[in-house]
């Protein structure tokens, strides 16, 4: 593979509005961006300058690092394609469970499964921008076999380079998130429109902003879904499922007016509540050590309890005092420590302040 010297190099799989985006914002970092798609694709790619040139899958084995930004139905193949490899590899589907258990089934070592909370109804790299992620939340699914090194590598490239807020969560739990904010939503607005179509010829003539912004997603590319809604089937059946018995409650309580109140409070109580995609900060970086054992999961369930919490860790690594004793060492926000060493504590992982806090 040739690349400038020094320079690092990046493979993106699938050069799309995702894998073209993060090739712009990667290029624009220093990275040497090596494209795998179709001719079509590539030659397109190259010339908006989301990579620097055309490569293989066999080539960007030998990558510093792998993105994967096909069809999320795509990716269990191509990393059974990829190994063997030392790259650091991650992807950007939308479902993870079912990549993850692949890349461990392919012996892919350094990975770690993301999927950017960014995009577009537009799709293509002619859409593909430097910037698309700016701001905007990286979910990243360690698992009990994630190296530290790998984790640390990826979070500081989807922070530093992609300009994104990684956040880490259980790929199971992932999936049931996605089923139930993006997932189910789609659903709900495929099927509003199909009943309000089917009430008249001209019922839509009628719609109102907020049916517009109801059904807005409706309107989204309807391969790209049906393939992230199979991918996701498991976790899609039982968010609806949920969703059709709370319907039915509210339903049923139709007529009874305190009752009716009552869940429009609580759904303006849980609207209040919602989260946004930047975390706050304080620009003064505190380090926290945790003792653990070398044992399986230590690693994702720290940083996953972060993630949950919406405590962003800004750099991560390991000091080894033996075969089974190290030390997990996040520099997080001086904001976030009183709140993650309560957190930590409370979860059984006693820690504390390195150096002036």
């Amino acid at each position: 593979m040739s690349s400038p010297p020094g320079s690092r190099a990046l493979g993106v799989v699938g050069v799309g509005l995702i894998g073209g985006s993060v090739g712009m914002a990667a290029r624009r970092a220093g990275w040497t961006v090596l494209g795998v798609d179709g001719d079509a694709v590539l030659d397109q790619a190259v010339e908006r300058g989301a990579v620097d040139r055309r490569s293989t899958l066999d080539e960007v084995r030998g990558a510093d690092c792998v993105i994967l930004a096909p069809p999320v139905s795509a990716i269990p193949g191509l990393l059974r394609d990829l190994a063997p490899t030392d790259a650091l590899v991650s992807d950007t589907g939308s479902a993870k469970a079912a990549v993850v258990r692949a890349a461990a089934e392919a012996g892919i070592r350094r990975f770690v499964g993301g999927h950017p909370m960014a995009g577009s109804h537009a799709t293509g790299v002619a859409h593909a921008a430097p910037d698309l992620f700016r701001g905007a939340r990286w979910f990243l699914t360690p698992t009990g076999d994630t190296l530290p090194g790998a984790y640390a590598q990826l979070t500081a490239l989807v922070r530093d380079d992609l300009g994104a807020v990684p956040t880490a969560v259980d790929p199971e739990r992932h999936d049931l998130l996605m089923a139930a904010l993006s997932h189910l939503p789609h659903l709900l607005a495929v099927a509003l429109l199909r009943v309000t179509a089917g009430i008249s010829p001209d019922a839509l003539s009628f719609a109102g902003p907020s049916f517009r912004d109801l059904t807005r997603v409706g309107a989204a590319n309807p391969g790209l879904w049906a393939d992230i809604l199979a991918e996701n089937a498991g976790a899609v059946h039982r968010v609806t499922e949920a969703f059709a018995e709370a319907l039915r409650r509210v339903e049923g309580d139709i007529g009874d007016r305190p009752a009716t109140e009552r869940h429009f409070e609580e759904a303006g109580a849980a609207y209040r509540a919602l989260g946004g995609i930047l975390i706050e900060s304080s620009g003064h970086n505190v380090d926290i050590a945790i003792p653990i054992e070398n044992r399986p999961r230590v690693l994702a369930r720290v940083t996953t309890l972060m993630g949950s919490h919406d405590i962003n860790i800004l750099d991560l690594y390991m000091e080894h005092a033996d075969t089974r004793h190290a030390a997990l060492v996040l520099t997080l926000d001086g904001g976030a420590v009183e709140r993650a060493l309560g957190l930590l504590e409370h979860a059984g992982f006693p820690a504390e302040v390195v150096g002036p806090g």
